[in-house]
């Protein structure tokens, strides 16, 4: 048994259409739990999930401004972790995602700490495969137990704005038996617009990879030497690419002391921009 969840959001159109394809896949699941996080003031709940009014923080909380609201990504991998009872995982998926057993079967056979799915892209029209997208993460599932003893890594990123999974992917490689599932993922995406990017959030989120840098760093390597055997027709064993990338500690003593320098900087940019961009934001 497996709890999943995420927050799904009242929408129209195609926004919602590809929600409903989601939901529809996770209750074809079996060996599942499935859970709808929603705001503490907030009540939107599908039929057939079990819906939690527990999230307390925002995006409007942790930047001190913005007009949008979206949850924390830390906040809901604790609630789903406090939801688990008795499950060994829980996952998270973007709520636009669509699992298959295959996703839930490598989770629950595969013994690791964690898990972080790239997608597996569908055409918007004819939902013919195109091909995995190796540099976003869409679906983590996540070992309750390790969780515990490690949620103080994780940082108050804003779900929905970049850079979090990658940064939360490298975590769980850097400090558990952690595995990035690219190869026949078994977690569909329809391909879509992207959202606007820039702003308070993004800026936000950008500040804390800056106080994450060896570990987004640490991410990027792994692509880039994974995209390079890969065109060289190497073959790639991932966990041996794992090792090889996130093993050992993620800098040297004289890498910390210069990670103090750019982090303190990164600070004082975000607090000096921060009024600026609040001011910025647009309506949703």
């Amino acid at each position: 048994m497996l709890t999943i969840g995420t927050q799904f959001f009242p929408a129209d159109g195609d926004v919602e259409r590809r929600q409903r394809r989601a939901r529809q896949a996770l209750l074809a699941l079996e060996s599942v739990r499935i859970v709808n996080l929603q705001f503490a003031d907030e009540s939107f709940a599908p039929d057939g999930f079990v819906t939690m009014p527990v999230l307390r923080r925002d995006s409007l909380t942790v930047t001190g401004g913005g007009r949008r609201r979206k949850p924390i990504v830390s906040e809901m991998f604790d609630a789903l972790a406090a939801a688990a009872d008795g499950c060994r995982y829980f996952a998270f998926i973007n709520a636009d995602i669509e699992v298959t057993p295959a996703a839930i079967e490598r989770i629950l056979s595969g013994g690791r700490d964690g898990y972080a799915f790239c997608r597996a892209d569908l055409h918007p029209v004819t939902r013919e495969p195109e091909g995995v997208q190796l540099f976003g993460l869409d679906m983590f599932a996540i070992d309750v137990a390790w969780w515990a003893r490690e949620r103080r890594r994780f940082r108050p990123y804003i779900a929905g704005e970049a850079c979090w999974d990658n940064v939360y992917a490298s975590l769980i490689c850097s400090h558990g038996n952690g595995e990035i599932v690219h190869d026949d993922p078994g977690i569909l995406h329809e391909r879509h617009p992207g959202g606007r990017h820039g702003g308070l959030f993004a800026a936000y989120n950008g500040y804390l990879a800056a106080l994450d840098a060896p570990y987004f760093s640490r991410w990027a390597t792994y692509v880039l030497r994974l995209q390079e055997r890969r065109a060289a027709g190497a073959h790639v064993d991932p966990a041996q690419l794992v090792q090889e990338v996130f093993g050992g500690p993620p800098l040297s003593l004289s890498g910390r002391i210069r990670h103090v320098g750019r982090a303190l900087k990164a600070r004082v940019r975000f607090a000096r921009d921060r009024a600026r961009l609040a001011r910025e934001e647009p309506s949703a």
